[in-house]
């Protein structure tokens, strides 16, 4: 059997292949004396075959071993390259001759290092070749004994080897110096924070300067608006009213001054004429309930006109709804006016008779309650001084005419005149009288019969039906007279409960001051255009059959 031989010490024992060629180990090799002399026995093939295979299975363990470490050695030497060695000492051949033996292919290459792939040390020392030539040094083999040493190297090389490189730092790469935030110079970050805080300066002048133009009305062409304020406007509502006529463009800016001007609070509803070069201080001033801005509605109210009228023509004139007077005359609160201490409250036409007609002026959207409060201080102001002392003459008249009719003074005292009892009867003459001239006479009427109520215990005044139907227009049927109403002085006796409409002066001046007559009947002549009026109640009958005549 042919043994192997080491190509490391190839060249070293050739003096024992000269005395032993390798061809000849196997047969050469035999028992010596001194080992049969112990008693040990020559191994057969065998067992010579076994001890190689075993012999030649421990060296290549050890081999692989051995280029273990070196791998791991390998790594390691990524980090830090050691100092290469010739080139040569790579290509040269452990063996010289075929005579001392040669490495196989597959050990020479488990034997050979692979190239280096570590891309900064690429960068460092090249690519192919020149790498390779770096990193080709074979690792170190064991030197045997008789193996005369190498040419010990030069003290440049010693010096280059003893020293080795520093390696490499992995990881970001260290910051060079001027070098600001992101990686951005310090000079070019100065240029960029002075570039920002310019436009930041220049956005916010811009919108300080927009705000100001808006709330100080610059820049606009002066023309005027009309803006309706109601009560159930909230200052976001007036705001977008402002915007969409064009006296402000920004609602919520002008909400803002609202709340911390507290504006709302100053805001009255009406209708307001507005100028475009109001500012926001000038626009607040002009929708409060005093300004000269405020659109002002001036409202003829005529005489005899009852408060369901009065209501709806206000309505109609966008002054107030009829809802919110109705509502303000039953249940609000009203200055005390003396007057008013016979007027029971809570119905929505308590207050008839004392809305005096006149000519006044409203704002647009005014409040209910100062509506109703101009209307009594009107009556208030008309009914002077003088009217009151009538009054009292009056009363006193009217005592004599119920004590010359059987009546005692009991009676008397319980049956004086208010001065809502007076305008009671002052609404029934407004409602009858054709003409100014015959008030004094139809008030006549009325006192006679209300002093003689024995003989005259109902007034039998249409104009009171009219008002306990609701209104009606034409002629009174005989179901319309045999209504149940309070108002109906055909089936109720004495006074009615209250005024029927709110009479004008000079109805009062009639019902303070009647003439003194002794009519008790009147009944309309449509051919003279006014009442004629009779003592008793024959010629009252007398005067309406002629009436039937004529019209046959």
């Amino acid at each position: 059997m042919e043994q192997e031989r080491n190509p490391e010490i190839s060249g070293q024992q050739d003096w024992l292949d000269d005395i032993l060629p390798p061809t000849q180990l196997d047969s050469e090799i035999g028992p010596h004396e001194s080992m049969e002399s112990a008693g040990l026995t020559h191994p057969s093939d065998v067992d010579v075959e076994r001890i190689i295979e075993e012999t030649k299975a421990d060296n290549w363990e050890e081999i692989l071993e051995e280029e273990i470490k070196e791998e791991d050695a390998s790594q390691a030497a990524s980090a830090a390259p050691t100092q290469a060695l010739p080139a040569t000492a790579q290509e040269e051949s452990p063996a010289e001759d075929g005579a001392q033996g040669v490495w196989d292919e597959e050990t020479k290459d488990r034997m050979t290092p692979e190239p280096f792939q570590d891309e900064e040390y690429r960068e460092a020392f090249g690519e192919g070749a020149d790498l390779a030539t770096v990193f080709a040094q074979p690792p170190a083999a064991s030197q045997p004994e008789n193996v005369p040493p190498e040419t010990p190297p030069s003290a440049e090389e010693t010096s280059s080897a003893e020293a080795p490189k520093t390696p490499a730092r992995k990881g970001r790469p260290r910051r060079k110096r001027g070098y600001g935030l992101l990686g951005i110079p310090h000079v070019l970050a100065t240029v960029i924070w002075l570039a920002v805080v310019v436009a930041i300066g220049v956005s916010l002048g811009r919108l300080i300067w927009v705000c100001a133009a808006d709330v100080l009305a610059f820049g606009r062409e002066e023309h005027e608006v009309q803006i309706t304020i109601t009560d159930q406007d909230s200052i976001e509502s007036i705001a977008q009213k402002l915007k969409n006529g064009g006296l402000i463009r920004y609602p919520q800016l002008f909400e803002l001054y609202a709340d911390l001007t507290n504006a709302q609070e100053d805001i009255s509803p009406g209708t307001y004429t507005l100028n475009t070069i109001y500012d926001y201080h000038a626009l607040v001033n002009a929708m409060t309930f005093f300004a000269d801005s405020r659109e002002v509605v001036e409202i003829t109210v005529p005489e005899g006109y009852n408060c369901r009228q009065i209501f709806a023509l206000l309505e109609e004139e966008n002054v107030c709804t009829a809802a919110e007077l109705e509502e303000y005359a039953a249940t609000g609160e009203l200055d005390e006016y003396w007057f008013l201490e016979d007027v029971e409250r809570g119905d929505k036409y308590c207050l008839e008779g004392f809305l005096f007609p006149d000519t006044y002026e409203f704002y647009t959207n005014d409040e209910p309650g100062r509506v109703i409060d101009k209307f009594l201080a009107a009556f208030d102001n008309r009914f002077t001084d003088k009217m009151k002392e009538q009054l009292v003459t009056l009363n006193e008249r009217l005592a004599d005419m119920m004590a010359d009719n059987g009546y005692d003074q009991d009676y008397i005292d319980a049956n004086l005149f208010s001065v809502r009892d007076m305008v009671t009867v002052a609404s029934m003459v407004q409602k009858e009288t054709a003409s100014i001239s015959e008030a004094y006479l139809i008030a006549s009427v009325i006192y006679n019969r209300l002093t003689n109520q024995a003989e005259y215990p109902f007034l039998n005044i249409d104009a009171t039906v009219v008002y306990a139907l609701g209104g009606k227009d034409g002629p009174l049927t005989q179901e319309d007279l045999a209504v149940d109403s309070p108002y109906n002085t055909y089936v109720h006796t004495g006074l009615i409960p209250g005024p029927i409409c709110n009479p004008g002066r000079q109805s009062m001046y009639a019902a303070l001051d009647p003439e003194d007559t002794n009519y008790h009947y009147y009944a309309y002549d449509p051919s003279a255009g006014e009442h004629h009026f009779s003592e008793t109640s024959s010629g009252h009958q007398e005067f309406l059959d002629s009436l039937e005549e004529s019209d046959g």
